[in-house]
């Protein structure tokens, strides 16, 4: 990723004030996140989606 585009991204995120060094680590993050999204299946059927389910914690003291 070039220089120019990964200070765009970085404005674009409210990072304005990000010195080379972490301009560069960014740019390899988003590489990197953009390599494994790539990777992932694109043909799946709704059906076959991975669906998490959270439940929260019952307060302290209530009914369980």
């Amino acid at each position: 990723m070039k220089d120019e585009r990964a200070r765009e991204l970085a404005a674009a995120a409210g990072l304005t004030k990000l010195d080379e060094k972490h301009l560069a680590q960014l740019a390899q993050g988003i590489a990197s996140a953009r390599e494994l999204a790539a990777k992932l299946p694109k043909d799946l059927h709704w059906g076959e989606e991975i669906a998490l389910a959270f439940r929260l914690a019952p307060p302290e003291g209530g009914k369980r």
